[in-house]
């Protein structure tokens, strides 16, 4: 079934707050949002946890870059695995409000 909602996250080198940034809008008030990973080879644990957080969260999936490419090509990479009516993009570095993507939703 398609989902309504795909949040895309460009992940590189983000150990320190992509678990905090993942579980703002997978715990929040939307259950229901895809939410589509890109890390972009970081040189820390970063595709570690995106791994565990995929395992742990029904509504996570994530895709590595075959090379560091940047911010734009990730966020257009996720745009490859997203089949949703809507797209948000979040950076790895930000976390949202529980009510985040029930707001875009509803305007």
């Amino acid at each position: 079934m398609k989902k309504k909602v795909s949040v895309i996250i460009p992940v590189y080198n983000a150990s320190e707050s992509i678990e905090r940034c993942v579980e703002s809008i997978a715990l929040g008030e939307f259950r229901d949002a895809n939410i589509i990973l890109v890390e972009d080879c970081s040189k820390d644990n970063s595709w570690d946890i995106c791994q565990s957080l995929a395992v742990r969260l029904k509504n996570v999936q994530c895709h590595r870059n075959e090379k560091n490419s940047g911010v734009s090509y990730s966020r257009n990479q996720g745009l490859n695995y997203a089949d949703s009516d809507y797209i948000m993009f979040v950076d790895s570095d930000d976390w949202v409000s529980s009510k985040y993507v029930n707001v875009m939703v509803k305007a």
